[in-house]
């Protein structure tokens, strides 16, 4: 597994199927896991932790993100693609345009690398490749 640092307190556990991120807050000492890896993570996420200089049993909280539905994915050409499992188009470009009116500098997701840079921007010119709304 890779540990890949995004921001100082923000790492990409990239497994060799599947990825996870570590979120570690500063002021509790205390860190999230964000998704939780494919079966049998328990270990590599601890070493990782111990790697970052934390030790285990500071992860307090995992967060799943998605249940078996890909919202986006991967950057692609310098985008951000609908994933294959999403069932409601406009929606998910409607996030993108949420998401990118919140000025973020990074974005993950579940499935593929994240955005590192002007991610905010990456959002929103991505949801104008899809143009407007199909629904009446």
């Amino acid at each position: 597994m890779d540990v890949v640092e995004l921001l100082p307190r923000l790492h990409l556990l990239r497994f060799p199927v599947g990825q996870a991120y570590l979120w570690h807050d500063p002021d509790t000492g205390t860190s999230t896991l964000i998704d939780s890896g494919p079966p049998g993570s328990r270990r590599p996420v601890a070493n990782a932790l111990t790697a970052l200089g934390r030790p285990p049993g500071t992860l307090r909280r995992a967060v799943l993100t998605h249940r078996g539905d890909a919202v986006a994915m991967a950057p692609e050409a310098g985008g951000v693609v609908l994933g294959v499992f999403n069932v409601d188009r406009d929606r998910a470009v409607a996030a993108f345009r949420r998401l990118g009116a919140l000025d973020a500098e990074v974005a993950c997701f579940g499935h593929g690398d994240p955005v590192t840079a002007r991610a905010s921007h990456v959002l929103t010119r991505s949801a104008d490749t899809y143009g407007p709304p199909r629904r009446p």
